[in-house]
């Protein structure tokens, strides 16, 4: 079982156990308050934006062509 510990050098939430929960652990810490100083394996963090409806500007996918003028 994984469970919440604070981070001794930034203050933050981190974790530690077996490193199997950490998603739903992750999920469960109020955004801004994650430790960074180790890693969370398993968690995908790119889908933790404030607001990701924001952006307009879409990134090409490596099989598309981008056409420059």
């Amino acid at each position: 079982m994984c469970i919440r510990v604070t981070c001794k050098q930034c203050g933050k939430y981190s974790w530690s156990g077996c490193g199997k929960h950490l998603a739903s652990l992750y999920a469960n810490i109020e955004e801004g308050k994650h430790c960074m100083c180790k890693s969370w394996p398993g968690v995908n963090m790119i889908n933790q934006q404030t607001n990701p409806s924001a952006s307009t500007n879409e990134t090409p996918k490596a099989d598309e062509a981008t056409i420059v003028a």
